[in-house]
């Protein structure tokens, strides 16, 4: 199971779900913002309907699949500078040697990161975010929070994101179009994802009665899957990730 979480506005994906607001439910202990939340929830919604989602099936149909492969590959190697770190923060020296490797021989042998190469040789991707980190260091999750335009998180997963924008090499160069870069990166992310999620996000859609309640429920599983490393069995779920 991938998740980034990375870090995608997939939220459009499939967080912005409609949730069936007419139907009677409870707060969530951990969803103190319910209310708020699911108008979000809805405004997220009817952005995918109207802009995302089209645009990431007009991308899925001009563009080939090894080419997606091959995006998917770009970005997820311009992740690793962010895995090292937290590799290092959690301990894991091992996983961290694995991170240098792949960035080094994808970067190179794998021209710029399209290829996959260090893949071929065993040396398999993971994720790691400066959120999970605090989890291992024992930071509460904190509430369940649904963003305008970037759907699920939580106050701990949130709070790591900024820091490690924040703390980004290209906040700190002065390259003339970084800014324009970071855009272009987080559109192509957004929109790459998307297009990955469109057949599962169609079958929650069309197959639960609370499309918040299932979309919560979910966006935490995977949360704690990532936390422990894949320990737990989450399948048939949609990649949650956020900001890349």
């Amino acid at each position: 199971m991938h998740w980034l979480i990375k870090y995608t506005l997939l939220a459009l994906a499939g967080f912005g779900l409609a949730g069936c607001s007419h139907l009677p439910w409870r707060h969530a202990k951990d969803d103190p913002f319910e209310p708020v939340n699911r108008v979000v929830f809805a405004f997220n919604t009817a952005a995918d309907k109207v802009v995302l989602k089209p645009i990431a099936k007009t991308y899925q149909t001009i563009t080939p699949k090894p080419a997606r492969k091959g995006v998917r590959n770009f970005l997820d190697n311009l992740q690793a500078p962010v895995i090292f770190v937290n590799d290092i923060l959690q301990g894991k020296p091992k996983r961290a040697v694995k991170t240098v490797a792949r960035f080094a021989i994808n970067t190179t042998i794998g021209v710029g990161g399209v290829l996959d190469v260090a893949k071929g040789i065993g040396i398999e991707k993971h994720y790691e975010d400066l959120g999970q980190t605090l989890a291992k260091k024992g930071v509460t999750a904190g509430p369940y929070l649904v963003l305008p335009l970037f759907g699920p998180t939580n106050a701990r997963d949130l709070t790591g994101l900024l820091i490690e924008e924040s703390l980004s090499p290209l906040s700190f160069t002065r390259l003339k179009g970084r800014k324009t870069f970071g855009r272009a990166r987080l559109a192509l992310n957004t929109i790459d994802r998307r297009a990955e999620s469109l057949v599962q996000i169609k079958t929650i859609r069309d197959t639960t009665v609370d499309e918040y309640a299932s979309i919560r429920s979910y966006y935490q599983q995977i949360r704690k899957d990532a936390i422990a490393d894949g320990a737990i069995d989450v399948e048939e779920l949609p990649d949650f990730d956020l900001i890349e």
